[in-house]
């Protein structure tokens, strides 16, 4: 697969910091929406696949690879016992 058609598969927490991480990949320059029913959202980068989950469903999808990376709390990595890298703390 060539870099132009790689495909980054990236979290967005549903609930409580749903509306922050919608806010804060806005601000970074994406157009993403939310069907009222949908857990796909639509996003105006072909190279960017979004899926709203649970946050505590987060660290295992990332670790077993059906994600590369998402938002969530230190707290469900923990929990789920996951080897996941740190990139940044929103705190």
């Amino acid at each position: 697969m060539t870099a132009e058609h790689r495909l980054l598969k990236f979290g967005i927490p549903k609930g409580s910091l749903e509306a922050q991480t919608l806010e804060l990949m806005r601000k970074s320059g994406w157009r993403i929406s939310v069907g009222d029913r949908s857990y796909i959202p639509r996003v105006d980068d072909t190279a960017l696949s979004c899926r709203l989950l649970r946050p505590q469903e987060m660290p295992r999808y990332i670790a077993d690879g059906t994600l590369d990376a998402g938002i969530t709390g230190s707290d469900w990595i923990v929990e789920n016992g996951a080897d996941l890298v740190e990139v940044e703390s929103f705190i």
